[in-house]
Order: structure tokens, then C-alpha cells, then sequence
């Protein structure tokens, strides 16, 4: 006999899971269901594909909040279309220094100072976007003239975007015929009979230089045969005059040594001569005397000479006086 379940057991199991359920997920998801955010809007007149519901809103690589919301939405009566999405910021992900609670101040003044809205590529493999903040002050501000839920942040194009609006600046058919004027001018300038006949010049002067080469490369050949001999002998001198070399520096001493005793011996004898020719020489005294006593010996014999001559009878009588 089976047993009737008891209810409150039953009604106390579910509730209490549900408790955990709830405190499960409260935790895993950091405790923001009960943090305040901030609400965005983005505007785009462009698509958006690839732009997801929970996609992250960074600013400088940190993740400070995520979308929340996109629709599409028809303004006017013309029927405009502008994608709507909706972002959510957490406070405590972007905070002033010294200050906390609600971001809606600091982000005015943060797109004073260029912040602007860019989506990016997450992936190449999956095409998904992202939003990313950061500051362009350098580019315009696009701001939609539309009606919207929330404060708007202004956006810039994507790089693509700005890729293909500069693709699509450029003048296709003024490119194509400036092409067209750049292919003209090069057949004309490849047909010219002047190319031509430069070419053919170019070639005979190739050949030229090449002859004038082989010339030169067979007269640096025998140069060099006629080298090497010439360097083999210039080689056998040095090494001979090597050899000689010590014998003639002997010989050579020897001579200077045989010069220097000369020298020494001149220099002795012009001494000598330059004592015996000065006036305080003996030598040069007793000279000056015996030429006074030859000349004295010549006044006698004259003198005899003319005594004989007077009287030559004086021999035999010996001298008369008168």
C-alpha cells in the first residue's frame, strides 16, 4: 500500500530550491540585479548586423556595462529608419576619484572632452560586435535629431564604414580615364621610334663594353704573367742584397774609421803648420837670423869684390890706405 506524499515536505522542497536557485544565480552574477545603472542610447542610421543583446561596453579595454536593448525605429513622416540601441553603464565600473552613485554627470562631461561610441569587431571568425567608448575629439560628433528614450552618446562610423565612404568619395570614372591616359602614354612612349633606335644603341654599346672588357680582362693576364717573374727576380735582389748588406756595413765601418784617424792626423799637422809660421816660432826666428848672417856675408863679399877690382894688387901687398 503506497503512501500519500506530504505536501508541506513537497512545498518546502520547492521553495527551497528556488531560494537556492535565486542565491545561485545572485552569486554568479556578482550581485549587479540589485546595482544601479545608467542608461544609454545609441543611434545609427547605418546597420548594425552583428550587434547583439549582452554584447559589452568597454571604454580603454575595461568592461563597464553591456547592451541591453536594440529596436528598430520609423521617425517622421518621411519614414526614417534609425537602429535604437540601448546600453547600460554600472557605476562602480566608472566612477570619479572621491565620488560614487550615478555616472549620468561624469559621462556629460566626458563627451565634452571627445567621448564617442565606435562598434568593433569582437571576432573575425564570428562577425559579432561590441561598443566601444573612448575618446576621438579629433572627429565630429554624430548626434541623431530624434526622439529617444535616453540620453544619446554620440557615435563615429565603424573603420569600415569610414572605408567605404572614402571608397565611395573616389571618382571611379575619372580614375578609369586617368588609367586609360596613363596606358596611352606608356604604348606611345614604348612604340617611339627613339626608344627603338635607344635600345639598339644600348645594345651595341653592351656589346662594346664587353668586348672592351674581354680586352681588358686578356691584358691583365699577361700583365700578371709578366709580373711574376719580374716580382720573382725584384724578390732574389732583396734577398741577395740582404746577404751583402752585413759585409758591406763592415767594410763600410772600417773605411769611416780609416777616414777619422786621416782627419785626426790633418788636423795634427795643420796645428803644426800654424805653429811654426807664427811669429813666436822658434823656427821662423832662427830663419829671420840666418838670413840677416847671409846678408851680411854678401855686403862683405861685395865689398871684396870691389876692393879687387880698385886694387888687385892688394892680394899680394895687402890693402892700401890713401
Amino acid at each position: 500500500m503506497s503512501r500519500n506524499a506530504n505536501p508541506i515536505a513537497v512545498g518546502g522542497f520547492i521553495v527551497g530550491t528556488v531560494v537556492l536557485a535565486f542565491f545561485l544565480v545572485l552569486f554568479f552574477s556578482g550581485g549587479h540585479w540589485f546595482s544601479q545603472r545608467d542608461r544609454y542610447v545609441l543611434v545609427y542610421n547605418t546597420s548594425i548586423k552583428g550587434l547583439n543583446v549582452g554584447a559589452p561596453v568597454t571604454i580603454k579595454g575595461v568592461k563597464i556595462g553591456e547592451v541591453t536593448d536594440i529596436k528598430a525605429r520609423i521617425y517622421n513622416n518621411s519614414l526614417d529608419v534609425f537602429n535604437n540601441v540601448v546600453i547600460e553603464i554600472d557605476p562602480r565600473m566608472l566612477e570619479r576619484e572621491g565620488e560614487h552613485g550615478s555616472s549620468a554627470g561624469l559621462i556629460d562631461e566626458l563627451v565634452k572632452r571627445g567621448l564617442r561610441a565606435q562598434l568593433k569587431l569582437q571576432s573575425l571568425l564570428t562577425g559579432l560586435l561590441y561598443v566601444d567608448v573612448d575618446f576621438h575629439p579629433d572627429k565630429i560628433a554624430r548626434i541623431q535629431e530624434v526622439s529617444t528614450d535616453y540620453r544619446q552618446i554620440p557615435t563615429i562610423p565603424t573603420d569600415l564604414e569610414q572605408l567605404t565612404r572614402d571608397l565611395e568619395s573616389i571618382d571611379i570614372n575619372k580614375l578609369g580615364e586617368n588609367l586609360q591616359q596613363i596606358v596611352d602614354g606608356i604604348n606611345h612612349f614604348v612604340n617611339d621610334d627613339s626608344l627603338q633606335n635607344l635600345m639598339k644603341n644600348i645594345d651595341a654599346t653592351l656589346m662594346a663594353v664587353r668586348t672592351s672588357a674581354d680586352a681588358v680582362r686578356l691584358q691583365a693576364n699577361k700583365f700578371g704573367d709578366s709580373v711574376v717573374p719580374l716580382a720573382q727576380h725584384g724578390d732574389q735582389t732583396v734577398q741577395e742584397l740582404n746577404r751583402a748588406l752585413p759585409q758591406m756595413m763592415t767594410k763600410l765601418d772600417a773605411t769611416m774609421a780609416s777616414l777619422q784617424q786621416a782627419s785626426n792626423a790633418l788636423q795634427k799637422t795643420t796645428a803644426n803648420a800654424t805653429y811654426l809660421t807664427s811669429e813666436d816660432s822658434p823656427l821662423l826666428y832662427r830663419i829671420e837670423s840666418a838670413a840677416s848672417s847671409v846678408n851680411s856675408a854678401a855686403e862683405q863679399l861685395r865689398r871684396l869684390s870691389d876692393t879687387l877690382e880698385k886694387q888687385p894688387e892688394s892680394l899680394l901687398y895687402g890693402k892700401q890706405e890713401k
